[in-house]
């Protein structure tokens, strides 16, 4: 069965087997909550529900204890390109910029978001309040999970949140997917898109409403399907997606619901190169993406048939929410999760043959990276070089994770106190084999989105390509083959506690918070055959502990007018690759046991929530300190702390009725990201972000123009020599750039058509690249080529 079966088949089955579709239940983020029964989405946000709050896309509530910027629906629906992941959405907020992995278009392709110049493994995600992750590190992929039709709202705290906010990067910022909502009607929508690149969407959404002979049960069931061929030449790809969730009340003071998410993509890029050279640029252009069997040019390694993606998630959560008492709520999240990334990629795919016999695809030149015979060596390294064979490798990263989250809320006479606590399983599977492709191809081992195991591992296609020492031995004894670079198994059990007292006085209109935050994370390497940058088979373990507090205040001056302030620390848990994957003296396992990363957040702002007008400013001091690498070569496992960086800035949104229906929109984020021993700005940290735009709702007409900037930005950061220093970084500076996204959309009846144009300007500045200017080897990534997108929805 097909990846669009699969999905159809998963939505369908909620429709049919329950009548309908399925909904959330929190209240719209545009307005007061307003439920009809006593059970609340502890994931919800409260705004004060004025007209400005009512139009605007962006808004922050009254309430909130640290910057932050509520994204509603309407945005989602009507501002941004229905092919757009979360990335996009997230990026005209404040302090938010986009690294991409690509120039393929808007939702094409993995895209990484810098908050306040924050990398992405520096901040949390959840879906409904559950952190996911990699289990390498806490970093993410856009396009990977959940697309646009899956969520309700974003909220974006920028900075570690409060007790409830779980994740392993507790440390610049969190980003909350809120699911969808139900519809106590029955509803049936039929979105169809076409645009720019051949690129083609579909999908299906239908709710039940309440099915009152099932207990005033109610379902969503969302399926869709995605495909492109991409503004980069010859890399299209697809991507599918079925999302169901039931909810059923339980009595007046609870309810249960079950959510389960599935998401395929199958794509061709290649993994070694994300983007093009100089060289290739100049004779392909910007869009350079792959070339094919059939015209490979110079750069036979960049066939797209060898560089391809096949990426499968999934998410299911069963939630129980229950008021025992008119004092007590409970809420219990029990869920897992599951990715997994099936690569096939050259070793370099921006490394040109020169000269190519097209017969056997076989370079005249030595490549930078060869293809290596099985030779007499350690583990058979040592071979000759086969000459002109283009090597390539798979790589593999599964994990699959379980958890369960538990919240108790207890009303006082002077606050709520919660309580709560979170448990965490992992286990992943992660390798990578080196193969002579040249000779897998002609034996008909690899193809587009084929790879035969047996033909491939049958011993004539292996490249045995790794210089063994002594010390690569498997955990039996055995030498690590040449040809195998990792074949890594590693896991994790944590336990967290939390806990916060919001408490009350002068009649309400101040709260005080304390809180705190306790980790106790424990991760395993047993790898029979060999982990990941050492190559032995691995057995060790590491524990980490940290105890984070936070306060925070939030005073209600008038009704429409608050003031706010936040003390906190925030922490990451280090990456496999600077923990059990590095290893002592000689390459031998040794104990570690390194101190996670902390910061130090200090941050104040204001709100205003008016008739016409919306306003929040902030200031914030971020001091990032133990950012910790282990050093291999020291004997008394000692860490070594890098150094601490300082993140400061100004920032304010604003939105105003300009007359009914026509709201102004703008946000700016002047900031500081510099290492403090050194003073050099941190890689791909921007000195300023900004946005400015207009949303228009009246009648059947909508129309909306979102202008984002993106300030100065350098690619290359301090390194790990500079302590003490001036020098080693800020050499490749990045100019300001700018995107933009303009929609309008009509609706007649039950019909609804628009079009999004995506850079209507048409501006393409290099948004990333990898190294200098004047090095033939450098990658360059370009801003998409302006891009149309036309939709039409039906409504039954």
């Amino acid at each position: 069965m097909n990846i669009q079966s699969r999905c159809w088949l998963l939505a369908s089955a909620g429709i049919l087997a329950l009548g309908g579709a399925l909904p959330a239940f929190a209240a719209d983020a545009a307005a007061d909550s307003a439920t009809t029964t006593p059970i609340t989405n502890s994931d919800d946000i409260v705004v004060t529900a004025t007209k400005v709050n009512q139009a605007t896309p962006i808004t922050a509530s009254i309430h909130t204890f640290e910057p932050q910027a509520i994204v509603s629906r309407a945005i989602i629906e009507d501002s941004i390109a229905p092919t757009a992941d979360y990335s996009q959405i997230v990026l005209f907020t404040p302090g938010a910029s986009i690294l991409p992995s690509s120039g393929n278009g808007v939702g094409l392709g993995d895209t990484k978001i810098v908050l306040r110049g924050f990398q992405d493994g520096q901040y949390n995600i959840t879906f409904d309040g559950i952190p996911f992750e990699d289990s390498n590190d806490p970093t993410h992929h856009s396009t990977s999970y959940f697309p646009d039709g899956t969520y309700e709202r974003l909220i974006i705290d920028r900075g570690p949140g409060a007790a409830t906010d779980l994740g392993q990067s507790s440390y610049g910022g969190n980003i909350h997917i809120i699911s969808r909502d139900p519809t106590k009607e029955f509803g049936l929508q039929e979105q169809a898109l076409y645009g720019s690149f051949n690129t083609f969407l579909e999908r299906l959404t239908v709710n039940s409403g309440e099915i009152k002979s099932l207990g005033d049960l109610k379902v969503i069931a969302v399926g869709e399907y995605k495909r492109t061929d991409g503004a980069l030449t010859n890399q299209p790809g697809w991507w599918g997606n079925g999302y169901v969730k039931i909810v059923k009340p339980l009595g007046d003071n609870a309810q249960f619901s079950i959510l389960a998410n599935y998401n395929q993509s199958l794509f061709n890029q290649s993994d070694a190169a994300g983007g093009a050279t100089a060289a290739q640029v100049a004779v392909y252009g910007k869009q350079f993406g792959a070339t094919t069997a059939d015209n490979p040019g110079d750069y036979a390694n960049a066939r797209k048939d060898w560089n391809w993606e096949n990426k499968t998630t999934d998410m299911e959560v069963a939630r129980l929410q229950w008021e025992p008492s008119s004092i007590i709520t409970i809420d219990n999240k029990l869920y897992t999760f599951f990715y997994k990334n099936f690569t096939l990629s050259t070793e370099d795919s921006s490394d040109p043959c020169n000269t190519i016999n097209t017969s056997n695809n076989t370079c005249s030149l030595t490549l930078a990276t060869q293809v290596y015979a099985q030779g007499t060596g350690l583990g058979g390294s040592g071979g000759k070089v086969v000459a002109g064979d283009i090597a390539g490798y798979t790589k593999v990263n599964q994990y699959r994770d379980w958890g369960d989250i538990l919240q108790i809320d207890v009303k006082t006479p002077i606050g709520v106190l919660k309580l709560g606590a979170w448990y965490e399983h992992s286990q992943s599977h992660r390798y990578r084999y080196e193969y002579d492709f040249t000779k897998g191809s002609a034996n008909g081992g690899i193809s587009n989105y084929n790879f035969n195991f047996d033909i491939m591992n049958d011993g004539q296609n292996w490249n045995w390509l790794e210089k063994d020492k002594s010390y690569n031995v498997e955990q039996n004894g055995s030498l690590v083959p040449a040809y195998v670079n990792y074949d890594e198994r590693t896991k994790w059990n944590q336990e967290q506690v939390f806990g916060d007292y919001e408490i009350k006085a002068l009649n309400d209109t101040l709260t005080v918070t304390p809180g705190f935050k306790a980790l106790f994370f424990t991760r395993e390497v047993d790898s029979p055959i060999a982990d990941q940058h050492s190559r032995i088979g691995g057995d060790a373990q590491e524990t980490y502990k940290p105890v984070l507090p936070y306060a925070t205040v939030n005073y209600l001056i008038t009704p429409q007018f608050s003031a706010y302030a936040q003390y906190a620390r925030g922490f990451i848990v280090p990456a496999l690759s600077v923990s059990l994957e590095t290893k002592g003296a000689g390459n031998v396992n040794v104990p570690v046991d390194p101190v996670p990363t902390k910061t130090t957040n200090y941050q104040a702002g204001v709100v205003f929530a008016g008739q016409r007008l919306n306003f929040d400013g902030d200031i914030y001091y971020i001091k990032a300190s133990n950012s910790t690498a282990v050093d291999p070569t020291n004997s008394n496992n000692v860490t070594l702390d890098a150094n601490p960086a300082v993140y400061k800035g100004i920032e304010g949104q604003l939105s105003y009725v300009v007359v009914p229906g026509l709201t102004a929109i703008a946000n700016a984020t002047l900031m500081s990201s510099k290492d403090s021993v050194t003073g050099l700005w941190l890689a791909y940290a921007p000195d300023y972000t900004a946005t400015f735009g207009a949303v228009y709702s009246m009648g059947h007409l909508k129309l909306s123009y979102l202008h984002k900037l993106t300030g100065r930005q350098y690619e290359d950061g301090p390194s790990s020599g500079d302590e003490g220093t001036t020098s080693g970084g800020n050499n490749v500076r990045l100019a300001p750039y700018s995107y933009e996204v303009l929609s309008a959309s009509g609706t007649y009846g039950n019909v609804t058509v628009g079009v999004t144009v995506n850079n209507p300007l048409g501006t393409r500045p290099i948004t990333a690249q990898s190294g200098p200017s004047s090095s033939a080897s450098t990658l360059y990534l370009f801003q998409a080529p302006t891009s149309y997108q036309a939709q039409i929805k039906l409504r039954f």
